[in-house]
């Protein structure tokens, strides 16, 4: 994988993220550089996509929220429909809570139009603002993927021509990564929710 070595650095967060007391905020996973003898964590980065309701969507749609991010694509053979069934339960955990939002990044900018993902949310019986689906130019669609310490990029050696991660992250209002799951793994699931609720808990 292209960023093993993040994800390794993000693995040993785990047992942290986990066992946060009921007071400890989690902690922020971005890289960090030192400026001045401090650490600055670095941020994710602007970016402008376009929703199944043709939408524009950009980092101030989450404006005061926390939101949980993914990629995938409607076509996908593999990874997607385990990983999108447990961004369900995800979904589902939060629905009522007006401060967290979901961000689905189709990867596949070719097959998954507006129309395509409007199909898809609707099958879902999913809505924006609340969960959103997005396609637009796809070098920055990869570009933004490495924000989120994940891989997203067209490969033709790969099943359905696209390679791509399992991985969840939970964005915060500072555009911090805050916690993390693999997307097929559903005890780890289970974790990033109440990663996530603690989170509002201690923050929102």
């Amino acid at each position: 994988m292209k960023y093993l070595f993040f994800f390794i650095t993000l693995s040993l967060t785990l047992s942290l993220t986990s066992s946060c007391g009921d007071a400890e905020p989690l902690p922020i996973l971005n890289r960090a550089n030192e400026v001045d003898g401090k650490k600055v964590y670095e941020k994710i980065r602007d970016f402008s996509f376009v929703n199944q309701d043709s939408v524009e969507v950009t980092n101030k749609t989450f404006q005061g929220r926390v939101y949980i991010s993914n990629y995938f694509f409607t076509t996908c053979p593999t990874i997607c429909p385990t990983v999108t069934g447990q961004m369900v339960r995800i979904f589902e955990s939060f629905e009522k809570d007006n401060r967290v939002r979901l961000l689905s990044h189709s990867i596949d900018t070719k097959t998954d139009t507006v129309a395509t993902l409007k199909r898809y949310a609707e099958g879902l019986e999913v809505e924006a603002p609340k969960w959103n689906f997005v396609t637009g130019d796809l070098e920055k669609l990869e570009a933004i993927a490495f924000d989120y310490f994940t891989n997203a990029f067209k490969d033709p050696e790969a099943e359905g021509g696209y390679d791509h991660d399992d991985i969840i992250v939970v964005i915060d209002k500072d555009r911090h990564i805050r916690a993390y799951c693999h997307g097929q793994q559903p005890e780890e699931v289970s974790r990033f929710i109440k990663d996530v609720e603690h989170l509002l808990k201690t923050e929102y």
